[in-house]
């Protein structure tokens, strides 16, 4: 004897054929985006707002926020803030009012020898890949679970997963992110609330592109299985597919973006 469906399962859902393109469709959605006005973040501002979303571009510098936001035009909106701050996180939630999710990228890496890194290492690396992420979800957390839906979704990496030799303090706090995300992704589910984070390797940022020449990244890309070097725009799709209703069972997930080179050999660091 099969049992009845529960209540809120919608019986031709599980036979039906649905709207695929309308689960990508964010039209009428407003997102944050911490760290937007640059690489990573500048890409899914223009991806978020592309599928329909007006986006609130957030960064410590007015001016990479604003040029940003002139890129996209009208669905954009810019904000100044440090994120590792929680006064300011505090106000920013005020002010961003509903929002439909957040999308946080902040992130970056001192390199150099694991015993060679002192204690101001450790406390920025703490500051710039954990810190705002605990404030987001502290700020924005609340107000989704109110709402009784949304998302947050950062960006870890790799080095979080496995080994990260030359910027250990990296992978140590990137790392616990991950642990964050999981732990999240519980205390939020219920509330209808999806947490997760897409885990880069090797990409090739403006940042990257000034220390690396083109000898370094032909190197690299013969290493990468799928013979690709991962830019800013991959690592932008696969948020906005986690941001996206395509995703709307995912939960509490590291998603490896790496061109599959985590699957073949350690990462050299020593150029670094």
């Amino acid at each position: 004897m099969t049992r009845d469906p529960a209540p809120f399962v919608d019986p031709a859902e599980s036979d039906g054929i649905i709207d695929y393109r309308s689960r990508f469709d964010l039209s009428g959605r407003r997102y944050l985006v911490l760290g937007g006005g640059q690489g990573m973040g500048r890409q899914i501002s223009h991806a978020l707002a592309q599928l329909g979303a007006t986006v609130i571009v957030v960064d410590i510098d007015w001016d990479r926020a604003a040029s940003v936001c002139a890129e996209i035009g009208s669905a954009a909106t810019a904000e100044q803030v440090d994120a590792t701050d929680d006064a300011e996180m505090a106000a920013l939630a005020e002010r961003a009012d509903e929002i439909d999710g957040v999308v946080d990228v902040i992130g970056m890496a001192r390199y150099g020898s694991l015993l060679d890194i002192t204690d101001d290492d450790w406390r920025w690396e703490e500051a710039i890949v954990l810190r705002h992420a605990i404030l987001a979800i502290r700020r924005f957390g609340s107000r989704l679970r109110d709402r009784g839906e949304g998302s947050i979704t950062f960006v870890s990496s790799v080095f979080g997963i496995g080994s990260s030799p030359v910027h250990a303090a990296y992978g140590v706090y990137k790392a616990a992110l991950g642990s964050l995300v999981r732990s999240a992704a519980i205390e939020l589910g219920p509330f209808g609330v999806r947490v997760n984070a897409v885990a880069p390797g090797f990409v090739v940022t403006p940042r990257i592109s000034a220390i690396l020449d083109a000898n370094a990244l032909e190197n690299t890309r013969i290493q990468v299985p799928l013979q690709r070097l991962t830019m800013p725009a991959d690592v932008a799709s696969a948020l906005a597919f986690l941001v996206s209703d395509l995703a709307r069972t995912i939960t509490g997930q590291v998603v490896v973006v790496d061109g599959g080179a985590t699957n073949k050999y350690p990462y050299d660091m020593s150029g670094f």
